[in-house]
C-alpha cells in the first residue's frame, strides 16, 4: 500500500498500523445442531466503539455455511475487541462455546439493547 492510501485511510479514522491488504482474519468452521457455521474474526481497522469506552477494532460474527447472516440462528451476533490478542482469545472461546452447544444467542434481547442505545444517545 502506498503513502497516499495510508493517508486516505488515516483521514477516514483508521488505525495508524491498519493494512487492508494484510489484515488479521480468522475463519473456523463449526458444526452446531447439524448445521455448519463459520466463526469469523476480522480486523476492522476503524474504531467501532462510537465513542463509548475503549476503541473496538476487531469483530467476531457467525455466518451460516453459505456465509449468510440473514436467516441464521445467529443473526445479529457480534462481539468486538480492542486488541488482536483479545480477538484471538474471543474467537477461540466462541468456537468452543458453539462446538459444545453452550452458545446461547438472544437476538431479540440484543435488538432491544441496540434500540435503547439509539434512543439515549
Amino acid at each position: 500500500m502506498n503513502n497516499v492510501d495510508k493517508e486516505f485511510l488515516k483521514r477516514l479514522g483508521y488505525r495508524e498500523d491498519y493494512d487492508p491488504d494484510n489484515r488479521f482474519d480468522l475463519k473456523t468452521k463449526v458444526k452446531y445442531n447439524g448445521k455448519e457455521y463459520i466463526v469469523s474474526t476480522v480486523d476492522l481497522g476503524l474504531d467501532h466503539s462510537f465513542g463509548f469506552g475503549e476503541p473496538l477494532y476487531y469483530e467476531t460474527m457467525i455466518f451460516d455455511e453459505n456465509c449468510n447472516l440473514k436467516g441464521s440462528e445467529f443473526d445479529w451476533f457480534q462481539k468486538r475487541y480492542s486488541t488482536e490478542e483479545e480477538a484471538r482469545i474471543g474467537h477461540k472461546a466462541i468456537v468452543k462455546l458453539l462446538e459444545s452447544g453452550e452458545l446461547k444467542w438472544k437476538k431479540l434481547w440484543y435488538l432491544f439493547l441496540c434500540l435503547l442505545v439509539l434512543l439515549f444517545q
